[in-house]
């Protein structure tokens, strides 16, 4: 357990949870202009996609590769590490919940769909690049996500989407990620 929690970076992915769930729980009402069409998007988006991209370097890295005998199932592991990362942004958000301030919660909700997005893309296409699939979608959000001042249906965090729909979308995406990552595992290219 201990060379997971060192492989996986628990404690460093884990403040910068922490830190991004802070400044997206007290300022998340803010917006801010994006390029593009789009005219201007919360805080919170941008925060969550790098809070997003600061765990697709130690899943990667942690990831068994074919050379080694793995005991147990890598999935399950990376899956639990996952959790502990951000585990400091869940509660950051319910501790700013109690106090009156949704915005945390929708934090956590985009955080998970960005997440899934990344999960997925590691699982079906590419660990080495799944980084890459959030920050295409934030910034096809910011693109094109907005138009004649309507928000697109897919580019929902451009919106001021509620607790729930965020919860919903971002937690159920989520978990069909997590799925995935335990039953698939994490796509490697052995051509190298």
């Amino acid at each position: 357990m201990r060379l997971a929690l060192k492989t996986h970076r628990v404690v460093l992915v884990g403040v910068v949870q922490l830190v991004a769930a802070v400044i997206a729980s007290a300022f998340g009402d803010t917006r801010l202009a994006l390029p593009g069409l789009g005219g201007d998007g919360p805080l919170s988006l941008l925060v969550a996609l790098m809070a997003t991209l600061t765990t697709a370097p130690a899943l990667v890295r942690a990831w068994p590769t074919e050379r080694m005998n793995v005991a147990r199932n890598a999935g399950l592991i990376s899956i639990a590490m996952l959790c502990l990362q951000l585990a400091p942004a869940g509660v950051t958000a319910a501790i700013f919940a109690v106090s009156g301030s949704s915005h945390g919660i929708v934090y956590v909700g985009i955080l998970l769909w960005l997440l899934a997005l990344q999960l997925s893309t590691g699982v079906l296409v590419s660990a080495t690049y799944q980084g890459i699939a959030p920050a295409v979608y934030v910034f096809l959000c910011a693109l094109i996500g907005r138009i004649d001042s309507a928000v697109q249906p897919w580019a929902w965090p451009l919106a001021d989407p509620g607790v729930l729909a965020a919860i919903v979308v971002g937690g159920g995406a989520f978990g069909v990620a997590l799925g995935l990552l335990a039953w698939l595992g994490l796509h490697r290219d052995t051509s190298r």
